[in-house]
């Protein structure tokens, strides 16, 4: 009985190191094929062009809000207004973007006010600065980020010339605990894997995605699909704004773009965790009960093969088939090593040994999974940014 039981836990170290590399080789593939804004976009000078509206959603952004204003403030493009909408901050993000709209006139500060009914996540102040909008672009960014100066400019140069409705560009990623630098890397070869730049950017695939951080859109084309207003209740609301224009006929295009802006990662674990549950609660309550089985998966592929390591170590059963189960451990532990590396370098620019604590993230992102199904099933709320949000039998926030 227990040869059977050591083969089996043998048979399973060695599909896990099997299904470990081919989700390493298809992120190599994929990855490194992605196309470059760097590479895609002129830094031919734009004479005039049409205005833009960039709106920067703000909710206790204190630590960050200056940073970003000054560098939107630095843009080449003129053409432009800046809009930070305020999401009923409670720090001292108000005070410091009303002490920089003393010296840019370009800058305006509208509060959102309360959320109505129905509406969830950035969605609201989004609206809101659609509303108050001037532009033929709107222009979504996020108050944690910072761009490079001619980042506007080329955008929407590259726009008019591609005939691009919807555009968004990824973002150098800054972090600094470990446990961020521990989850980041599963979560940005989750995202690719599910959302690859190729199939997105193909007209004929269904898959939709966009970086929060950076959405230009024609504002015809968002007054015709309804914008956020149309995807109220996503509390993910980057990606539905992203199937909604895609699916609408629009030509939704999106690359790579870290030289050009940046952004920050939650470093908080309880942040991180509450993060994680809010990525994973659209697709969960799309297919249930049946999303436990992506935990499973995860546990298999991460954390399984060194369980099997230690208790092989342990039991020091030192026979064929478990050297076997241990070899196809140790191997599945590099390459999965080799994909944190690869997905840390690709999103922060670096990596160091934290790539080593992957199995840490894997244990948070299979935690967050598993409570985002039961709270899904059982209609509790999940929270972020300091606010809850309730799963059923629609996404909306609660009282």
């Amino acid at each position: 009985m227990s040869t059977i039981i050591g083969t089996a836990a043998s048979v399973v170290c060695v599909l896990s190191f099997l299904g470990s590399l081919s989700i390493l080789i298809y992120l190599l593939t994929t990855e490194l094929k992605a196309p470059k804004f760097s590479q895609s976009s002129s830094t031919k000078p734009l004479d005039g062009g049409p205005r833009v509206s960039v709106i920067v959603t703000a909710r206790n952004e204190e630590q960050m809000i200056e940073r970003c204003l000054n560098s939107l403030a630095s843009q080449t493009y003129k053409n432009m207004e800046i809009m930070v909408i305020d999401d009923t901050s409670t720090d001292r993000t108000v005070e410091i973007v009303t002490s920089a709209i003393s010296g840019n006139e370009k800058l305006q500060l509208v509060h959102a006010g309360q959320k109505p009914d129905g509406w969830v996540g950035k969605s609201w102040p989004c609206w809101r600065g659609f509303e108050e909008s001037t532009g033929d672009f709107l222009l979504f960014v996020d108050a944690d980020s910072m761009f490079e100066a001619t980042v506007v400019e080329r955008c929407i140069s590259y726009a008019k010339e591609k005939s691009i409705d919807m555009f968004s560009l990824s973002p150098r990623i800054r972090v600094s605990s470990v446990w961020a630098k521990a989850v980041l890397p599963l979560v940005s070869g989750a995202i690719n894997l599910l959302y690859p730049m190729k199939k997105v950017n193909d007209k004929k695939s269904e898959r939709a995605y966009v970086f929060g951080t950076f959405i230009l859109v024609r504002k015809s084309v968002y007054e015709k699909t309804g914008g956020h207003k149309t995807v109220r209740d996503q509390i993910v609301e980057d990606a539905a704004i992203a199937k909604l224009a895609k699916s609408s006929g629009f030509n939704l295009r999106i690359e790579k773009g870290p030289e050009f802006l940046s952004t920050e990662w939650e470093n908080d674990l309880g942040n991180i965790f509450n993060g994680l549950e809010r990525v994973t609660s659209t697709s969960i309550k799309v297919y249930g009960s049946k999303s436990i089985l992506n935990a499973v998966l995860l546990f298999f592929l991460i954390i399984y093969p060194i369980t099997f390591i230690l208790v092989f170590v342990i039991g020091h059963n030192f026979n064929e088939i478990l050297v076997v189960g241990a070899f196809a451990s140790i191997l599945n532990f590099f390459v999965f090593a080799s994909l944190t590396a690869f997905e840390m370098k690709m999103v922060t620019g670096k990596f160091d040994a934290s790539i080593l604590f992957y199995p840490v993230g894997g244990i948070i992102f299979i935690a967050a999974i598993v409570t985002t199904t039961l709270k899904v099933a059982r209609g509790r709320g999940i929270y972020w940014k300091g606010q809850g949000y309730s799963q059923s039998p629609e996404i909306r926030q609660t009282k």
